[in-house]
């Protein structure tokens, strides 16, 4: 973590990235291309701007403020393992509780392979159970059986 002390003594976290944010498809890109025209013409656009500092913390940000962050580390991580396993989790448990509401279309369900060659159809049960697998391993079990 980098705290950048003021002049006044206060301290604040560096930013590491900004992502333009589009209200209206509500999706996010992470900036890459600091030309401040391109920018403006993005915000005219309604983008929003948001920095993102290397404690996750998000804040909107002026089209003004947004400038190529200086590279602290060499890299930087974009997600980490925990942030994603949260979330593999809360997908796992909203599917455990779809099925338990809603056994019969469940058990039913068929879902389309990936790849017709790499493996066959399988049922909806048999999809959650792999997603299950992966998301908490196959000593635990996660959500609403």
């Amino acid at each position: 973590m980098h705290i950048l002390r003021t002049g006044l003594g206060r301290y604040f976290m560096a930013t590491i990235y900004y992502v333009a944010h589009d209200p209206l498809s509500n999706s996010e890109a992470v900036i890459t291309e600091y030309d401040s025209e391109l920018l403006k013409k993005a915000a005219e656009g309604g983008i929003v701007f948001i920095a993102v500092d290397d404690d996750g913390s998000r804040s909107i940000v002026p089209v003004d403020d947004v400038k190529e962050p200086e590279n602290r580390e060499g890299s930087f991580t974009i997600v980490q393992p925990i942030y994603v396993d949260d979330r593999v989790r809360a997908v796992v448990d909203v599917f455990d509780a779809l099925a338990a509401s809603v056994p019969a279309v469940a058990a039913s369900a068929d879902v389309q392979p990936v790849s017709s060659k790499a493996r066959s159809a399988m049922s909806f049960a048999e999809a959650l159970e792999a997603l299950r697998a992966l998301a908490y391993g196959t000593g635990e079990e996660g959500g609403a059986q």
